[in-house]
């Protein structure tokens, strides 16, 4: 049986098809983490050489290591659909056993908070949450209502790094379809 309730799984795929399958061909594979730098890299106006786009490649390159050993089962070089939700039925069981995020998603928390916070403050506001969303194909009025939403509470409406750390967990980990962190990547499209 599976351990991810409908709406989980929702989610999931939510997530697979408008975030990590950048080039939208049914499958992820390194080239969507290598089009989400180059997209981010534009945003930040990095050149190839720059200090800071050489550590995110790095770290790319070790979110897709890590993301591959556990979710290529076929070992064809790409993660299906199919894959990606029994890799996370997995992670989520463990998670709800007490056990962290594996250390690919930890780098793709740091990845996203980091490409979000253009600014470099430590905090991600309206602005900075919209270029990089409008940079994923996301409408902006769902830009400006997820961002309501995860918001919502929070001091000048700026997302520190807890506050996006606790987003987070929730959209992986809550079956409350009203839980804040459920529009982090934006409305439910499934």
């Amino acid at each position: 049986m599976s351990s991810l309730t409908e709406f989980q799984r929702k989610k999931i795929l939510n997530l697979f098809e408008n975030l990590y399958d950048t080039n939208r061909d049914g499958t992820i594979e390194k080239a969507d983490f290598e089009e989400a730098l180059q997209k981010i890299a534009k945003l930040h106006n990095w050149a190839p050489t720059d200090p800071a786009f050489l550590k995110e490649q790095d770290r790319i390159n070790r979110i897709w290591a890590g993301l591959q050993s556990r979710a290529d089962k076929d070992n064809d070089g790409t993660i299906s659909k199919e894959e990606w939700a029994r890799m996370w039925e997995e992670n989520i069981k463990e998670i709800a056993q007490g056990q962290t995020f594996p250390p690919w998603q930890q780098d793709y928390l740091e990845f996203m908070f980091f490409a979000n916070d253009t600014s470099d403050d430590g905090f991600i506001d309206r602005e900075e949450y919209t270029a990089i969303y409008k940079l994923f194909g996301f409408a902006g009025d769902d830009i400006n209502f997820c961002f309501d939403k995860i918001s919502e509470g929070v001091p000048d409406r700026k997302l520190s790094k807890a506050d996006f750390e606790q987003l987070w967990r929730e959209y992986f980990t809550s079956v409350d379809e009203n839980a804040r962190g459920n529009y982090l990547f934006g409305r439910q499209k499934q």
